[in-house]
């Protein structure tokens, strides 16, 4: 008995070609279009369907069984349409596609899905399947989002998703001619001795749909299909005998692109094909074709557009590394500021720009102005930015909840890693390096007691920066300054002044809602302000597997989940990166993990909102972030401002916490604020 394909999008064509094709090797084939049959071999039937109708397809499945569904029927790029709207994409590649697969899952009727390579938008490494796909316009992000629902509804029943690359043919070679000519077909043009594309012959393409019929077993599995051999430009150019060239110089290649990132991302896309065509790895599909395995389809991370994210404390720097972030995962931002001048309110990115009460002096006030905002808000997420506002929402985590997730651990877990002193204790229990350490010291007289040498250091059990830190050189020193240190800051730990000649590192860990590390990011510090003792203002990714490691099992012990950052010095006595302290919230320098390719704000979303959280198992090296407010102050003071590696004058690789291109304004904001704040800000790290 001939097996029987139901095979959508018979007069397009692909479709067409498919349709003959399998008819020949002796298919049945039932095609299903709008439009009129353009196959007429014995073992093809023509079915006229809106499959726009879920009522339709179900029908159909019924009234034609089959034993294999090939769907092609798709709205792609077409000369002449005048509604290439999302909503148009939506409609026919998305819902069509899940009403073909609904059906075909009901019945376990396995799947080939015919989707494309722009799929992965703009990369700039060599592509393979295992890369996360990153659509850019709306007809690559309607077929992945019908790859995401063909896995989603298909479950064990095998699911094929072949890849494309631009189709040509004989007859039809326009994905080939509008990479080589300006208002295709009147003038050609060509960078440099040409470009290479990477294309797909349609006899190729049908192959490979005839391959995945034939098999005895269908696949389950992802690859992406392309012609062996690349095509130059000009030899397009040669071939069509153009009447006029124009002749760009090679250097317009990082000129075009360059510029196009200043431009909506649907251009940029489109510049990239011209002047910078992805390179795709067709391994995978070559054993395919040979008879071997497709890829396995990797884990896919989570669908956030439109999760409504609520941003605390606009002034926060870290909010210029979260708002991009969040918004190219599609949510509806709002930022939660205290004046027009924080960078949440002067940016580009927020949909919503709020302006409330907020007074880290006054919780309480603070507290009831934010839970107005929750009430009539709808918000699906709160991030808090510091201290101030994580140790709020973990003191009304269940009260919060009940109007959004608060992207905060429970008080049980967050004091224990807010202090110093519990962080401490975990370290000891669990064997990681950390400074030698005496526990509740009240009063000089029971530091002088415990016999800890000099120097050594007391600082707030709960703080953060360098204020209240002090090294304590001598007896008279520690009376002149311990009683004033708790007065303003309350309990302080008392340990071992390891000498600032080594190195000091941060790592930023997010563990999921069972504890298992998704990602750890280790940078160096490579520079501090104020430069005895202070805050990151230059960072530099590095690899340290041992660092993450420790860092890994310090939070675990502690119970944490989400996103953490523990500070770590060098210790030039003995060469161990011993913990200082853990940071409950979001850490100023983040921006550098966003550099280094590690999504910190999917990740967020993701736990928070109970989705799977996707893994970030690498990251680059290398990345270079600085914060020029305090690294010009560190240049002003340190003696070592000359010698200083990487250099100060270097910005190879290098991003600035404030500033952005794509938003500048927030700079210039932040930099009045900080003009009108330093004073303050000294006083309270004033030793």
């Amino acid at each position: 008995m001939s097996r029987v394909i139901l095979l959508t999008g018979t007069s397009g064509m692909l479709g067409s070609r498919a349709a003959e094709a399998l008819c020949s090797r002796g298919f049945k084939v039932i095609g299903v279009d709008l439009g009129m049959p353009a196959c007429h071999h014995v073992n093809y039937t023509h079915v006229r369907c809106d499959l726009t109708q879920p009522d339709d397809v179900a029908a159909l499945f019924d009234v034609y069984p089959s034993d294999r569904v090939v769907h092609l029927a798709a709205l792609a790029h077409v000369t002449g349409e005048t509604d290439l709207s999302w909503n148009r994409y939506f409609r026919i590649n998305v819902l069509i596609s899940q009403h073909i697969f609904e059906n075909a899952a009901r019945r376990h009727i396995p799947v080939f899905f015919a989707s494309t390579v722009d799929v992965y938008g703009i990369q700039k490494e060599l592509i393979t399947e295992a890369v996360e796909p990153a659509p850019v316009g709306s007809y690559a992000r309607s077929k992945l989002e019908a790859e995401n629902r063909l896995i989603q509804l298909m479950g064990d029943t095998p699911h094929m998703i072949a890849r494309f690359c631009p189709i040509y043919s004989d007859e039809d070679c326009h994905d080939i001619l509008k990479r080589c000519y300006v208002k295709y077909p009147a003038m050609a043009f060509r960078v440099g001795g040409g470009t290479e594309y990477r294309f797909l012959d349609i006899d190729r393409a049908v192959e490979t749909i005839c391959a995945w019929a034939s098999r005895d077993e269908a696949p389950t599995g992802v690859v992406n299909i392309g012609d062996a051999m690349t095509v130059n430009s000009a030899d397009v150019i040669a071939a069509r005998g153009a009447g006029s060239t124009i002749c760009l110089p090679e250097f317009t290649r990082g000129l075009g692109t360059g510029l196009a990132r200043l431009f909506p991302k649907m251009l940029r896309l489109n510049v990239n094909k011209v002047l910078k065509p992805q390179r795709f790895d067709l391994a995978a599909g070559e054993r395919f074709l040979e008879g071997g395995d497709p890829s396995p389809i990797p884990p896919r991370s989570a669908d956030l557009r439109g999760v409504r994210v609520l941003l605390l404390e606009g002034f926060a720097r870290q909010n210029m590394a979260l708002m991009p972030a969040l918004k190219a995962l599609g949510c509806h931002l709002t930022t939660y500021n205290a004046s027009k001048l924080d960078v949440g309110y002067a940016s580009r990115w927020p949909d919503v720009k709020l302006i409330e009460y907020w007074n880290r002096e006054d919780a309480d006030s603070s507290f009831a102005a934010l839970m107005k905002v929750l009430e009539k808000g709808h918000y699906d997420v709160v991030i808090p930015m510091t201290d101030f506002s994580a140790r709020l929402l973990s003191d009304h985590i269940d009260e919060i909840r009940h109007f959004a997730e608060p992207a905060v651990n429970p008080p049980e877990v967050f004091y224990k890693a807010a202090d110093k002193q519990a962080t401490m204790r975990a370290c000891a229990e669990a064997g990681i390096p950390c400074p030698h350490t005496i526990y509740d010291m009240g009063s000089v007289e029971q530091i002088l007691e415990a016999g800890m040498p000099f120097p050594f250091i007391i600082k707030p059990r709960m703080g953060y920066g360098s204020i209240g830190f002090h090294v304590i050189q001598n007896e008279q020193q520690l009376r002149e300054v311990f009683d004033n240190t708790v007065q303003r800051f309350g309990p302080v730990v008392v340990q071992d002044y390891i000498p600032q000649t080594g190195k000091q590192y941060k790592c930023e860990v997010f563990l999921d809602a069972d504890g298992q590390p998704k990602s750890a990011v280790v940078f160096d510090k490579t520079r501090w302000y104020p430069v005895d003792g202070g805050s990151t203002c230059c960072s530099t990714t590095v690899h340290r597997p041992d660092i993450a490691g420790n860092c890994i099992r310090l939070l675990q012990s502690m119970g944490w989940r989400g996103y953490g950052d523990v500070d770590l010095i060098e210790d030039p006595r003995d060469g161990l990166a011993k913990v200082m302290e853990i940071n409950p919230r979001i850490t100023a320098c983040v921006k550098i993990c966003f550099l280094a390719g590690v999504d910190f704000a999917r990740q967020i979303l993701e736990l928070r909102t109970g989705r799977p959280v996707t893994a970030y198992t690498d990251y680059r090296d290398g990345a270079c972030l600085r914060y020029m407010h305090t690294d010009l102050l560190w240049f002003l003071q340190s003696k070592d401002r000359f010698k200083a590696r990487p250099s100060w004058f270097s910005f190879r690789n290098t991003a600035d916490q404030i500033f952005s291109l794509k938003d500048p304004w927030p700079w210039f904001t932040y930099t009045i604020q900080g003009v009108k704040k330093r004073r303050a800000e000294m006083e309270k790290r004033k030793r």
